[in-house]
């Protein structure tokens, strides 16, 4: 079911995608309640490639919180939901910047390629990470994929005790009102205690989870 999903979002995406992938090398967070900034690039050829163009976004955790399908034996098996165990990582992107020129908001997300160290018990994405982007704004709602408006939320939850997750959804809340009208916009809240995990947490404005981490050899 979810490569169903993710199968229907791609094709409905598919004309208006662009390929990006992240500059540098960024450590993926490990647990669920948490966010990185990233730095994303088209291909250098390209009238808004590398160098020309600079796409920013976030990086934040999913979970799976729908059945899923899958053959054992020839058998179709129904897994039940896992919501406290990240399935994978959905990069949101919404600002396009060009030498010269004003930045431009948009909303485009996908899901880029994660890789481990084996022994490090880390995870990052890098330039092998690429992924297709798809155009947010143009999709209709029913072609929205279940992870986008998850990660969204999530952002929602930070941004009660962290700067950086409050001003990514400001700078996106026309965007994101367009495609989410019923979402809670928390981002233009004053900071309150948040409740992650089953701790309340006081409203603070940390500075680890806003950085892009880069990984060391």
């Amino acid at each position: 079911m979810f490569e169903a999903i993710n199968a229907v979002y791609l094709a409905a995406m598919l004309l208006s995608s662009i390929m990006l992938a992240p500059e540098g090398e960024t450590l993926v967070p490990l647990e669920k309640d948490a966010y990185v900034q990233l730095s994303l690039y088209r291909e250098w050829w390209r009238e808004d490639g590398r160098g020309k163009c600079d796409y920013k976004g976030v990086l934040v955790p999913y979970t799976r919180t729908w059945p899923e399908e899958v053959q054992r034996g020839g058998d179709t098996v129904i897994l039940p939901p896992e919501p406290d165990k990240i399935a994978g990582y959905v990069i949101v992107v919404n600002r396009k910047e060009c030498k010269d020129k004003a930045s431009e908001p948009i909303l485009r997300a996908g899901l880029p390629t994660v890789r481990k160290y084996l022994f490090r018990g880390e995870a990052l994405v890098d330039k092998t990470s690429h992924f297709q982007a798809g155009d947010i704004l143009e999709a209709s709602a029913d072609k929205i994929p279940p992870w986008f408006p998850q990660v969204i939320e999530r952002m929602e939850l930070l941004a009660q005790r962290d700067e950086g997750a409050k001003s990514f959804l400001a700078a996106s809340a026309k965007e994101l009102d367009k495609v989410l009208p019923g979402r809670t916009a928390k981002a233009t809240q004053e900071p309150t205690a948040a409740t992650v995990d089953g701790q309340t947490l006081a409203p603070t404005t940390p500075n680890a989870g806003a950085q892009v981490q880069q990984a060391e050899k």
